[in-house]
């Protein structure tokens, strides 16, 4: 596998209640990160975006990756069974290689409360101040 010289980002799909496809997303991101530590001088930073947390999770996120907490601390703290309807165990082996691998993992999505507002009163109906939590320059 060779890494691109300028980075970039790669998209994986896949069927949120697939073991099978987690799986091989974890595998994937571990040949990444070897490929990167065996092909490059310079260790390129990777992170690994999850549209299944929200940002107001973010530290939660962080904390995981530093070894702070365990996988069902994050998975209590991030409010998985109430905020995302797919099972977190398939995410598992995801989650185990980032953490293992010290690969930062993001969250993507909007905070729920903030798409009730958006949803009832369109952009102009969330407040700046929320906003700003997406758009720095808002």
């Amino acid at each position: 596998m060779a890494l691109q010289k300028g980075g970039g980002a790669l998209w994986l799909g896949e069927h949120h209640n697939s073991v099978a496809d987690h799986q091989l997303q974890a595998s994937i991101l571990r040949l990444i990160v070897d490929t990167r530590d065996k092909e490059s001088t310079t260790r390129r930073p990777v992170a690994l975006g999850l549209e299944q947390v929200q940002v107001q999770f973010q530290p939660v996120l962080d904390d995981f990756v530093a070894g702070k907490m365990t996988l069902q601390e994050m998975k209590k703290q991030t409010e998985w069974d109430r905020r995302w309807t797919w099972p977190f165990e398939a995410y598992q082996p995801v989650f185990e290689a980032a953490q293992e691998l010290n690969v930062p993992l993001v969250a993507l999505n909007v905070n729920s409360e903030d798409l009730a507002l958006v949803e009832k009163n369109g952009l102009p109906g969330l407040p700046r101040d929320r906003l700003r939590e997406y758009i720095s320059d808002a």
